[in-house]
């Protein structure tokens, strides 16, 4: 009987001791795993988290620009992380029949090729706004594009664009030989079910040419080139106004959008759906003022080295599903470049459209409007989504997107 007593009063002293309990420590306790328990925390400011912080989004997408703006060299090119990856154009060979050679950027060295091209989006709806930049000091040619929209004062704005892929990207779309439409369209065919690897990371960094806007880079202030990163790439002067990033952490998807605060390259910043960023900003919701860094978000930029410019740039804000917010766009790269009204911008429901039908057929020619909220069906059982990736519409035969010289 005493044994009996003495069980009870346990027992009952360890349901008063768990009822107290925080929930995650409940689950703790019983061995049981939480999105929230899963998430290491980072030590590392040059590396990408693992996981969604469930309660500040905001958080993830900065650690995730930091982690990918971490300085690679102070004086060329790369200079920074992302640029460290391959570009779109390099992933989608135009003849795939001569196979897939991929570039190990990091053997280039000072020789590396710093790759621009226009806006597909913005040269699929205005096909006469390619403008080529020539190339000076021997460097090569690139093919930007006219600014679809631009701002009053700028009427020969001339915007460059790159894509970025990280090696769990590049990764995928190798091993699944989706580089190639062929595979993509068997894929189709046997109704597989895309899903990029964790941590997969892309960034589209779109680049003003400081010349088109009336600036000289051989007589700005100072004072400039701490507020914008500026690079002198084939011998033309670059300015960085606009930088979309999107990251799949464990088996969900973040969007983020970033730009500088400047008047000169990006005067409608914020101005039309507001920015609102409760992690890095004060104060958190701006229309276009500019706003301070959190100690927070300080702290982050100075253990990460970051060079000074990127101080000065901000988080427009951040989706993880279709409505909250419903809205997500970048004044320079939908709005000036794309000329796509940011009241109908949505990156997750646009991305969403990302598709290929089993003859070949590309997601793209679904893309008929702007859309916004819950993600568009498609139009049969012939497609296939393609886990919100856009830069797959570059491969070929027959993409929408580039000459392939093999059809």
């Amino acid at each position: 009987m005493t044994r009996l007593t003495f069980a009870s009063v346990l027992f009952f002293a360890f349901v008063i001791a768990f009822m107290s309990m925080e929930p995650s420590q409940r689950e703790a306790a019983l061995g049981v795993s939480s999105a929230k328990a899963q998430i290491v925390p980072q030590l590392n400011p040059c590396a990408a988290p693992n996981a969604i912080n469930p309660t500040d989004a905001a958080e993830t997408a900065w650690q995730l620009w930091v982690a990918a703006t971490c300085p690679v060299n102070t004086r060329q090119y790369p200079f920074v992380v992302w640029e460290d990856w391959i570009e779109q154009a390099q992933m989608y060979p135009a003849n795939p029949a001569a196979g897939l050679e991929v570039p190990n950027a990091k053997a280039a060295g000072p020789n590396a090729t710093h790759l621009l091209h226009g806006s597909p989006l913005a040269t699929l709806k205005k096909p006469n706004s390619i403008k080529l930049v020539p190339g000076l000091l021997g460097g090569a040619d690139q093919s930007c594009n006219k600014a679809s929209t631009p701002p009053p004062g700028q009427p020969n704005l001339v915007i460059c664009e790159e894509v970025r892929l990280n090696g769990a990207v590049e990764d995928y779309i190798a091993g699944t030989k989706l580089w190639k439409r062929g595979g993509q369209t068997k894929a189709a065919a046997n109704g597989t079910d895309i899903q990029f690897s964790p941590p997969s990371v892309e960034i589209k960094a779109d680049w003003i040419q400081l010349s088109s806007i009336g600036l000289d880079c051989s007589t700005l202030p100072a004072k400039f080139f701490q507020k914008i990163h500026v690079e002198t790439i084939n011998g033309n002067c670059f300015a960085l106004a606009g930088m979309h990033l999107m990251s799949k952490l464990q088996n969900k998807w973040i969007w983020a959008t970033f730009e500088p605060q400047s008047p000169i390259t990006n005067p409608y910043r914020c101005q039309v759906l507001g920015c609102t960023d409760d992690f890095g900003s004060t104060p958190t919701v701006t229309h276009g003022a500019d706003t301070s860094l959190t100690p927070g978000l300080t702290a982050l930029m100075t253990a990460a080295n970051l060079a000074p410019e990127f101080f000065n740039y901000r988080l427009d804000g951040v989706q993880i599903g279709y409505f909250k917010p419903q809205l997500l766009g970048n004044s320079i790269i939908e709005g000036e470049n794309a000329g796509v009204p940011l009241t109908q911008a949505s990156c997750i429901t646009c991305h969403s459209v990302s598709s290929i039908k089993n003859d070949g057929t590309d997601g793209i020619t679904l893309l008929t409007s702007n859309p916004v909220g819950a993600p568009p069906a498609l139009p049969s059982d012939a497609w296939i989504r393609r886990d919100f990736i856009w830069s797959l519409s570059e491969a070929c035969f027959n993409s929408p997107l580039q000459a392939c010289t093999q059809q």
